[in-house]
């Protein structure tokens, strides 16, 4: 009974240290959001960058879902339409979104909270159980460690980007099973907690695969006391070795579920553009880097453009020099300590490295999103230094040298930050170079570092009353930590809770109203551009994901996962996109509003009038070859749709050019900028450009930019405010200037820094009386759907002709759909093609068509998700693999030995 005594007791102190190295990071989170007041501690909200913009409206839709039960992986919530499996993927495959499921909708920020909450504490009980089983210690000590990485740099920069965070939990059980597999041959926990990693987040699986290569290949070369050539190595690890390939594989063949899905989707999106400059092996930093393992490297008003969050707390820093230091670490063993650690640092500092670990993109924000890897092995190597003792095994001059050594590095960081990134901005100007440059911290944070230095070497140092230097410890890097994450939410703007409860549940009501939130979709697309929700946002916010957040179908999308033929199908139309990421549904005209379906207008100003477009048309309709046929450019919605217009059989003039009668320039005062964004860039000398036009329609009249040089956010109708509603300075779009009678003349104002491009301007009226002629003619021959269609499978009748032989569908062609004519397949071809020109000229497929015969024609048309079946086979094969190897090696085997054990016992 003795002899269990050390290990009973072991065992009651890791479930302690487990339920601290939890409980730690969760006192000093709800401290944080007590601090800054957030939701449920207090009025404000998350509804802030990514936060706010994407995945609570995400985490909506999915909460919806899950409670209706009805699921599909075709959503029209997501832009004119997309495959959903893609944004899952990279958004929803987490099981702590399941916490929704405990929370109303219009309470969804509140549950967002503690989703960051619990994952946060997560990340320091996978920690301390890597730490705990890898190293065989148990002590309190372990908790330093545990919290330092929870609420590393890494998390405190980047904690609103939700999907990262499940990685960091995951990691240290990966690197563990690594350690398995090395030290037993057991490959169970890597593979299971690999392929975890992969179905929570792909993007950081990816990197996470990247890291294993690298950790295992150090870990074999560890394991040899002296200097060994790598193939010898190989030899002697050869079961390891096959353990790793073979865990590797089975946790790929496992994830192909979502991978291969994931992968067709994703090269649809404009992500799969290639540039040169991202190749290169260029420096994307310099010395000023090391400025960032001190306290405040960065904050919220930061987080486009800023140097790798290093930061996990001054002992941690101070703990990884004495590694280097240490008489008691082995000089072999620095050597490689310091290659791993070089290694991670050039994939952070060498812009082709950097780029092939963000999955061959470099970031469009959040830049250097690998950066925790380095944190988490620079923390390993802090954890071997402690290993050491140091206060009893260091000298003096050793223990001097470890500060002036920490202090060097602190100075070299600190003052090469106040240099180099100004020399960069000088020498090469460019947007990440200025956020580089004002994303530096303050140099007054290095006095504070300084003396957390100084504290930190003297409790490290000092060898009496351990238990309470230990406490001690904790108690100053909780409060770094703690404070390092509040200062990194500087410029953060939070929304109002109150707000969105009472938004979300009027605008969900009004919607209620028009059945466009039904479980059963009426396919019909909703512009709810103007709602009320953008009040519950303290920052600007753009509705792009309204649509996702209320379920409905529309006609906007900001995601990582937006399909880029869409997105330059609309563009060409007018639409409004800043980039590859988002389309808004501002910058419609009558005519695209019919092309995308658009039945139902809504303004948050009138909640009780729906207005029903008499432009509506149906989802599909009839048109003829010129229509099937039609090349859309970039930069030409004007012309586009007077093509559009001609190939539906519209009269001539149906969009009339207004007539320009006078232009007038003057130069800027400070009263005329006072109402423009703050963010909007305008260097250099601004001027007032008014223009005088004769609408030449009655109808809707509308501006068009071709040389972008019009500041929206100023323009004036008539003397009076016409801003847009979403600000669209610096994009190019269709502008409404609002209904006008044939002969009126409008006089419109605008701020520009070019006012000789501005003749470039275009304005048309659209006839309204002859446009809605053309509309009743495609109502004739509309798309009449069934009761039974769905949003995965659609099934209708619709009259073909010999002057209409084409069948237009308001659904982007992209794989996945196939059709049926009469109950015989269909072959689908796209309606119209887009043409984008930048960053690269492109060409692509328009929306769903197929041929008609003359008559009555009943079509059918179903999705399914490409590379799903085939995805789901290869997992379920690598799924009964693993099974089947696991039983052999790692279950049936060891419970053998130790009945034989027992028996002889």
């Amino acid at each position: 009974m003795k002899q269990h005594q050390p290990k009973q007791r072991s065992t009651r102190v890791s479930r302690w240290v487990y339920l601290g190295a939890f409980l730690i990071p969760l006192i000093i989170m709800c401290a944080v959001f007590f601090h800054l007041k957030i939701t449920p501690f207090g009025k404000n909200s998350p509804l802030f960058s990514d936060m706010g913009a994407q995945y609570i409206p995400i985490l909506e839709n999915l909460r919806t879902t899950l409670m209706s039960g009805h699921f599909h992986l075709f959503s029209f919530s997501l832009g004119t339409g997309s495959g959903l499996i893609p944004l899952m993927a990279y958004y929803m495959i987490s099981p702590f979104n399941l916490i929704v499921l405990l929370f109303s909708a219009a309470k969804l920020p509140m549950a967002v909270t503690w989703i960051l909450i619990l994952k946060i504490s997560t990340i320091g009980l996978t920690m301390a159980i890597f730490l705990r089983n890898a190293f065989t210690r148990s002590g309190w000590s372990l908790l330093l460690f545990s919290t330092a990485f929870s609420l590393c740099g890494f998390v405190a920069m980047y904690f609103y980007d939700l999907m990262w965070l499940d990685s960091l939990i995951w990691l240290p059980l990966v690197v563990l099973g690594m350690h398995r597999i090395v030290s037993r041959h057991h490959y169970g926990l890597y593979t299971v907690s690999l392929t975890a990693t992969i179905l929570s987040n792909y993007y950081m699986g990816y990197m996470t695969c990247i890291f294993s290569v690298i950790y295992f290949i150090y870990l074999i070369i560890e394991q040899q006391p002296n200097e060994t050539p790598f193939k010898t190595v190989c030899k002697i690890h050869w079961p390891a070795v096959r353990q790793f390939l073979i865990g590797s594989l089975l946790a790929g063949g496992m994830s192909m579920v979502i991978l291969i899905p994931t992968a067709h989707g994703m090269l649809l999106t404009g992500k799969s553009n290639f540039f040169i400059n991202n190749y290169l092996p260029t420096p994307t930093f310099g010395t000023e880097v090391l400025a960032q393992f001190g306290l405040g490297g960065g904050t919220y008003a930061t987080h486009l453009y800023h140097a790798p969050s290093l930061f996990m707390g001054t002992l941690m820093f101070l703990l990884l020099i004495v590694f280097f230091v240490s008489p008691k670490v082995a000089a072999i063993e620095k050597r490689r300590a310091m290659w791993v650690l070089a290694i991670m640092g050039l994939g952070l500092l060498i812009m082709l490295f950097n780029t092939i670990w963000h999955m061959f993109q470099q970031p469009a924000g959040f830049p250097f999103r690998n950066v925790y890897f380095f944190t988490f092995l620079a923390l390993v190597t802090a954890y071997r230094a402690w290993q050491t003792h140091p206060a009893q095994t260091m000298n003096d001059p050793q223990k001097v040298l470890a500060l002036v050594w920490g202090i060097g590095l602190y100075a070299i960081g600190y003052l090469s930050a106040q240099i180099i990134p100004r020399i960069w901005h000088y020498a090469q100007p460019s947007l990440n170079s200025e956020l580089y440059l004002h994303s530096q911290p303050a140099f007054h944070l290095f006095w504070v570092s300084l003396g957390l230095l100084l504290l930190n070497t003297m409790l490290l140092f000092v060898s009496e009353w351990r238990p309470i230097r230990i406490a001690l410890m904790g108690i100053v890097i909780a409060g770094e930590l703690g404070a390092n994450f509040t200062i990194a939410t500087h410029g953060m703007e939070t929304g109002s809770q109150a707000k969105f409860e009472r938004d979300f549940n009027r605008e969900t009501a009004t919607l209620a109203k028009l059945g466009a939130t039904k479980v059963t979709p009426n396919l019909a697309r909703v512009d709810f551009l103007h709602s009320d929700i953008g009040q519950a946002y303290q920052g600007a916010y753009a509705h792009y994901n309204d649509p996702v957040l209320f379920n409905y179908a529309g006609t906007s999308s900001y995601s990582s996962t937006l399909i880029e033929q869409a997105r330059v199908f609309q563009a060409d139309l007018g639409y409004l996109s800043p980039n590859a990421r988002r389309i808004s549904a501002q910058g419609y005209t009558h005519l695209s509003d019919t092309l995308l379906g658009l039945k139902y207008r809504l303004y948050a100003t009138q909640p009780q009038s729906a207005n029903k477009l008499n432009t509506y048309a149906g989802l599909g309709f009839a048109v003829s070859n010129d229509l099937a046929n039609l090349q859309l450019t970039d930069g030409n919605p004007i012309i586009n749709q007077q093509h559009v217009l001609a190939a539906l059989g519209g009269q001539a003039q149906t969009l009339s050019p207004a007539k320009v009668l006078n232009v007038k320039t003057r130069r800027a005062t400070v009263e005329d900028l006072n109402n423009i964004p703050s963010h909007t860039p305008m260097p250099g000398p601004r001027y007032i450009q008014t223009f005088t036009i004769r609408a030449t329609a009655t109808g809707m009249l509308h501006a068009y930019s071709p040389s972008n040089t019009m500041i929206y956010s100023s323009l004036r109708l008539d003397n009076h405010a016409a801003k847009p509603f979403v600000n669209g300075d610096g994009s190019r779009y269709m502008v409404k200037l609002g209904q006008h009678q044939m002969g009126d003349t409008i006089r419109i104002s605008y701020i520009t820094l070019e006012p000789a491009a501005g003749y470039s301007n275009q304005f048309v009226s659209m006839n309204e009386a002859q446009y809605l002629k053309l509309v009743a003619k495609l109502k004739q021959q509309r798309l009449h759907f069934t009761k039974k269609s769905g949003v995965s499978w659609l099934s209708g009748h619709v009259t073909g002709s010999r002057e209409r032989p084409w069948l237009y569908l308001s659904i982007p062609d992209t794989p996945g759909w196939t059709a049926t004519v009469n109950g015989r397949p269909a072959k689908i071809r796209s309606m119209m093609h887009a043409e984008t020109t930048t960053p690269l000229q492109k060409n692509y497929p328009g929306m769903i068509g197929v041929r008609l015969q003359p008559g009555r024609n009943h079509v059918t048309f179903s999705y399914q998700a490409p590379g799903l079946k085939l995805g789901a086979v290869i997992s379920a094969i690598s799924a009964v693999i693993f099974a089947g190897l696991w039983l052999a090696t790692e279950w049936r085997h060891p419970r053998k030995s130790l009945l034989q054990a027992a028996r002889k016992y």
